[in-house]
């Protein structure tokens, strides 16, 4: 979705008409919100406070509107840059905010004008996905769906290599003293084991041949029998 430039309407806008004109939307709702998003978004890009003898934008704000945290300010900007008031009627601003994070996690653009049809990927209880149109969802949904995107697929090691791990991490510690720096680390990588051993001093590493001789033991065995 294109980022929306100021309007002209806000161009000649002074620093105690944007007070007012705040105050006047605070009783809004989410049709007020997007106009505070604006004003905050002018405000800010003019440096106006600054002009005017504040030390910044966020004191002029705290002075003037303690009802208003800085961090709901910077997501009412956010949402005007980004969205349509139209859609801030219909949707909110958190949802809005939230579908936004929703579109960066999971690499995808915005269509520009409506944004209700946008699929959301829910996830349930179970593991299983549910794709909904957002215009369907509520926030705790897009919120849900957010964490699922960001959540790591670690991938998981196939059962066998878990078991011959455990028997080499148990053979390290038999051989490397309680304390010891040595490490042994595994990860799974196209479909493969892989293995990493850090901190072995140079005088160790016949230790560390007789702890990996006998972390072989089982499939030794096995390849015996």
């Amino acid at each position: 979705m294109s980022e929306k430039n100021e309007s002209d309407t806000l161009s000649g806008l002074t620093l105690i008409q944007v007070r007012d004109s705040i105050r006047a939307h605070l009783t809004q709702g989410n049709a007020g919100h997007h106009a505070i998003g604006r004003l905050y978004n002018h405000t800010v890009s003019n440096r106006l406070a600054e002009k005017n003898g504040y030390s910044s934008a966020q004191q002029f704000f705290s002075q003037n509107f303690k009802a208003l945290a800085q961090s709901t300010l910077s997501r009412y900007g956010a949402v005007a840059r980004q969205f349509t008031e139209e859609a801030c009627k219909e949707h909110g601003v958190a949802k809005l905010a939230s579908l936004s994070t929703y579109a960066k996690v999971a690499d995808f653009a915005l269509p520009a004008g409506d944004v209700g049809a946008v699929p959301i990927d829910i996830p349930q209880e179970g593991g299983t996905v549910v794709s909904k149109p957002f215009a369907e969802c509520n926030l705790e949904e897009v919120l849900s769906a957010v964490k699922h995107k960001r959540k790591p697929l670690r991938p998981s090691m196939p059962p066998p290599d878990a078991a011959r791990v455990d028997f080499m991490r148990e053979s390290f510690s038999r051989h490397f003293a309680q304390g010891a720096r040595v490490q042994l680390k595994t990860s799974v990588q196209g479909g493969k084991t892989l293995l990493t051993i850090q901190g072995v001093p140079i005088d160790d590493v016949e230790r560390l041949v007789e702890a990996l001789m006998d972390g072989l033991q089982p499939k030794l065995v096995r390849s015996v029998g």
